[in-house]
């Protein structure tokens, strides 16, 4: 009788544990992309290349803010973050969503699953390639990416529509 008490009591441990590792709280994606990255920012207008740092800070869990600056540039914008192997890719969000692409993106789009993956039909690809297929068309262009395993940061920022439209481009590395 003791024998069988001490095991259901080692089963109903094991049950009650394994719930619980099922259950824990994904990491925030932001968490692991934050700090600053010190590298190079290169004009499209004048191809030369200045020391940059780019600062990012966490909004929630799947956007960040990404602060930009050199001696002659500083700019500011927030991206969504979405998984895609061993990098993690960004997506420009709200009106800058809307004046890249030409519409809203649609409600819920960066809800993450415990498994890095939009909820919803959660077995069908990365949240990168669900994300491209539920809120763009072919063609549409992204400007940047994190390298999980180099640590790194590349964005090409885009000034359009000005009488000089041109891009900056940051590498760096935290």
């Amino acid at each position: 009788m003791k024998t069988i008490k001490i095991v259901l009591g080692i089963a109903l441990a094991s049950t009650v544990i394994s719930c619980n590792m099922n259950n824990a709280a994904s990491p925030k994606l932001s968490n692991q992309i934050i700090g600053t990255y010190q590298g190079t920012l290169t004009s499209s207008l004048s191809q030369t290349g200045v020391a940059a740092t780019a600062e990012i800070t966490s909004i929630n869990d799947n956007n960040i803010r990404v602060h930009c600056y050199s001696a002659k540039f500083d700019t500011t914008l927030s991206l969504g973050l979405y998984p895609d192997g061993n990098m993690m890719r960004v997506c420009l969000t709200g009106n800058d969503f809307k004046n890249q692409y030409g519409h809203n993106m649609s409600t819920g789009s960066q809800m993450m699953g415990s498994n890095n993956q939009m909820m919803g039909n959660m077995g069908n690809g990365t949240s990168w390639q669900q994300h491209m297929s539920a809120e763009h068309k072919p063609g549409d262009m992204h400007y940047g990416y994190f390298d999980m395993n180099g640590k790194s940061f590349n964005y090409t920022f885009n000034f359009a529509g000005t009488p000089n439209s041109y891009t900056q481009h940051f590498i760096g590395m935290r």
